[in-house]
């Protein structure tokens, strides 16, 4: 209850915000007026005229003064969304951290048998040589874009996209099959070998190799599902890079 009517008193819009001016400008107003009449009879005198200040007065001030409140109210409640937001964001490409990827995981995870939960991940062949021949900014230009073109590619899907670190990059998808993820994880390894990735007047070329896996039964947690990915994603690599690999 009392969880209730703190957040009852922390409004989130303006909406709520109204609400409460309303509200608090009416209690204030009839606590003023009562008190008002009590005493004013407790000691004899004519109630009416000493009811005009009793109303008037909190009726012009507790407005004002609860909309004051409520607007700081909704301020700190968007700083404390803004702050919440940023600590599960990677700065660079605007994809949920690792922080942000575990947490959205966790979740899905435990509803996995009701639907399904799959992985892919994502590494760029050959990042170090982006960097090292075009520059830092490159490598991050590079990553960037890449981000865009998975969100492009599960535009449509129930899930989310993080950067765990580095060049990596992964997507949990809730609702999958293996199979359905695998023709996912190719239509992305075919985007990104398609698109043309700038930086100033260079024009580069990417690939990526690509993991897959599926939440199983038996699994402890979503490392586990993430785990298999991670070793999807070698063999890929193994296997020559630019591929998708699915756990067995």
């Amino acid at each position: 209850m009392l969880t209730a009517l703190r957040q009852w008193n922390e409004p989130r819009d303006r909406r709520e915000a109204w609400r409460l001016v309303f509200v608090y400008t009416a209690i204030s107003v009839a606590v003023s007026a009562a008190a008002t009449y009590v005493f004013a009879r407790a000691n004899g005198w004519n109630v009416g005229p000493a009811l005009i200040p009793a109303v008037s007065i909190p009726f012009l001030v507790a407005p004002w003064m609860t909309w004051t409140v409520a607007n700081y109210a909704i301020r700190l409640h968007d700083l404390r969304n803004e702050y919440e937001r940023l600590a599960v964001t990677d700065p660079l490409s605007g994809a949920l951290n690792r922080r942000g990827l575990r947490d959205f995981g966790d979740k899905a995870f435990s509803a996995r048998m009701r639907k399904p939960l799959s992985a892919i991940v994502l590494d760029i062949d050959r990042f170090k040589s982006i960097n090292d021949n075009f520059g830092h900014s490159a490598g991050d230009a590079v990553i960037a874009r890449a981000v865009e073109v998975l969100r492009l590619i599960t535009g449509s899907e129930d899930c989310a996209i993080g950067r765990p670190g580095g060049d990596e990059l992964a997507a949990l998808i809730v609702g999958r099959s293996l199979e359905e993820t695998m023709i996912l994880a190719e239509r992305l390894r075919d985007a990104l070998e398609h698109t043309i990735f700038f930086h100033d007047d260079e024009r580069l070329k990417v690939t990526a190799s690509i993991g897959v896996s599926v939440a199983d039964p038996d699994d402890a947690n979503v490392e586990a599902m993430l785990k298999r990915a991670d070793q999807s994603l070698y063999a890929a690599k193994s296997a020559g890079r630019n591929r998708v690999r699915a756990a067995a």
